[in-house]
């Protein structure tokens, strides 16, 4: 009887002090050492009452630092909806990092010549819809910074290891986030959201960013046939294409040029899954990239592969950009390795022995080692890079 009352004090107690962290901001992050899981908290941002979620893993003690990583919903959203369904909680728990869920706020808008009230991320002036006549806009940068300093203020944040994502609304977010707080992040990846008009912008910092869409993504609601997969590249490549309005060519366009990138690019991916250009720095030796993702059969939703997906190339980065640009390196074609047979079934060959590294399309290194042969018949089909001494090269699996 005695254990049963105590535990049923100790989880009453529990649940006092998480709805206390819940409710209230923290001054010192050792106020809430017990709680993990799912938080609620709230702050007060140009006299507006703002809320975002956060999910904690249970193997947090607060000894050592973790990584932050926000994920913006879209239109009509909220922080909630996104920390139930995005994935990033899940991911979060299993990779021990901090994930924050913001909520937007709803605003009265005119959207296609549609007035509503909506939730909104407000990605102004870098959007195709306008506030209502009245409408008193709110800063979302001031939110989204405030937020970013009351978790590191109540938790053991590592602030190199900042990162952010967004989709559809949240993807326009995530974008103007990759300019406007570019000083506080190491990389940013959007989904189905982007640069809207033909503007560069100048970022605090040149970042490593990711951009994803889907071939048969048409905004909310709405359907079209596929992209060819094989057409990517000239969609992005070539100028006065009006298929989409020429928005993939101009999204290319404000990524290089408001982030530094030279135009000239390398396509490569599985078009049965995706493709991908890359796209290097233009200054010397710069440890980051801009990745244009194409997702065959991807309709306007955030499919469930990419939080694991865009974690593996994000994490890679820090904030002093000191991380690896992992896939980006196969770009310089100076020293071209030989690989044969391409494509390959079983076994990649090389002409001589070499220390070896072979990463994935999305720059996850995958194995290393030592040899003239590499046995590959456990990858699955796709396209992979291959590091060495001698050069890099990329091979087909069948």
């Amino acid at each position: 009887m005695k254990r049963i009352v105590t535990f049923f004090i100790f989880s009453i107690y529990v649940m006092s002090i998480n709805a206390i962290c819940s409710e209230m901001v923290l001054a010192n992050r050792s106020h809430c050492p017990f709680v993990s899981g799912k938080l609620r908290m709230t702050t007060v941002v140009e006299g507006v009452t703002r809320e975002y979620f956060l999910h904690i893993p249970t193997k947090y003690n607060g000894n050592s630092s973790v990584p932050l990583v926000f994920m913006l919903h879209g239109t009509g959203g909220d922080g909630e909806k996104m920390y139930e369904t995005s994935g990033w909680a899940e991911l979060a728990e299993s990779e021990n990092f901090i994930a924050i869920f913001p909520s937007s706020l709803k605003h009265k808008i005119i959207d296609g010549g549609e007035y509503k009230t909506i939730a909104k991320w407000n990605h102004t002036p870098d959007a195709d819809w306008t506030f209502q006549a009245g409408e008193i806009e709110k800063d979302d940068i001031k939110f989204l910074r405030r937020a970013l300093d009351e978790v590191i203020n109540m938790y053991n944040i590592d602030t190199k290891r900042v990162y952010l994502n967004g989709f559809s609304n949240g993807g326009s977010m995530a974008a103007k986030c990759s300019i406007e707080m570019s000083d506080v992040l190491a990389a940013v990846a959007a989904s189905a959201g982007s640069f809207y008009l033909d503007t560069t912008y100048v970022p605090k910092r040149k970042i490593p960013v990711l951009y994803q869409v889907g071939n048969k993504d048409y905004g909310p609601g709405n359907e079209g046939p596929e992209v060819p997969m094989i057409f990517f590249d000239s969609l992005i490549s070539t100028p006065g294409i009006n298929y989409r309005n020429g928005k993939f060519y101009r999204v290319a366009v404000n990524y290089t040029n408001n982030f530094g990138y030279k135009k000239e690019h390398k396509i490569i991916g599985d078009t049965n899954f995706a493709v991908f250009a890359y796209y290097l720095p233009i200054e010397m030796n710069a440890n980051r990239e801009f990745l244009y993702v194409l997702v065959k059969g991807l309709e306007h939703n955030y499919p469930n592969w990419a939080p694991t997906r865009h974690w593996e190339w994000m994490k890679k980065y820090t904030l002093d950009n000191t991380g690896t640009t992992g896939v980006s390196e196969p770009f310089d074609e100076v020293n071209p390795l030989i690989l044969y047979p391409n494509p390959i079934k079983d076994e990649v060959l090389f002409q001589k022995e070499l220390n070896w590294s072979i990463f994935d399309q999305w720059g996850r290194h995958l194995m290393s080692g030592n040899g003239k042969s590499v046995r590959v018949q456990h990858l699955s089909s796709g396209v992979y890079l291959v590091k060495t001494e001698d050069g890099i090269g990329r091979f087909v699996k069948l």
